[in-house]
């Protein structure tokens, strides 16, 4: 008997931007984001951990990029308090960006996107679809540092994808609106045929 095996052909992209990021805890940093955070007076558990992916030009299969800035927030959130198997991560978007436009971004980059604690990772599930809201968000660059206002209420955020089934908790409300720390950029590219 023959078995036929259908191959997905490899998508064509080129993803550039600039990485920021931050997380709750309670050193005197102003935004901490060490990973793990070992400054003196910080707590062993971050409140939640963020990274901030401002995708500046590229494409994606035929979705083009220049000219049209995107910004995909992933967000790490334990569900209980030092329980590290209780963390998950979820992806916020932009409420004005195009739905099936991020979908279909994610579809090669999500991989890409991290924001778990170094705490907890290894021990908290990191399914490989998360869930994606579009919530209000807005990114601006100040002087030495970028600033970032983000508002999820799960009841009044706008689900454009659950997670993979059975893996995650219902995420709880969070809002930020405080400077970030740069990472610096990243390159994301297809495989060479």
């Amino acid at each position: 008997m023959q078995q036929t095996v259908q191959i997905r052909p490899s998508v064509s992209y080129l993803v550039k931007g600039s990485l920021a990021g931050a997380r709750d805890c309670s050193c005197p940093c102003d935004p901490c984001d060490c990973n793990p955070c070992e400054c003196p007076g910080a707590s062993r558990w971050p409140g939640w951990r963020l990274s901030l992916y401002h995708l500046l030009e590229g494409h994606y299969e035929r979705i083009s990029l220049y000219g049209h800035e995107l910004l995909l927030l992933c967000l790490a959130l334990p569900q209980r308090e030092a329980d590290p198997t209780s963390w998950q991560e979820i992806i916020l978007t932009a409420a004005s960006a195009n739905p099936t436009t991020v979908l279909k971004l994610l579809e090669g980059i999500e991989e890409h996107l991290e924001a778990l604690p170094a705490e907890v990772q290894g021990q908290a599930p990191r399914p490989g679809r998360r869930a994606v809201y579009a919530v209000p968000l807005a990114y601006e660059e100040q002087g030495s540092s970028p600033v970032l206002r983000v508002e999820f209420l799960p009841a009044r955020a706008r689900l454009l994808r659950t997670a993979e089934a059975g893996l995650a908790y219902p995420p709880p409300a969070w809002t930020y609106s405080g400077p970030l720390a740069r990472r610096g950029s990243f390159l994301w590219q297809s495989p060479l045929r």
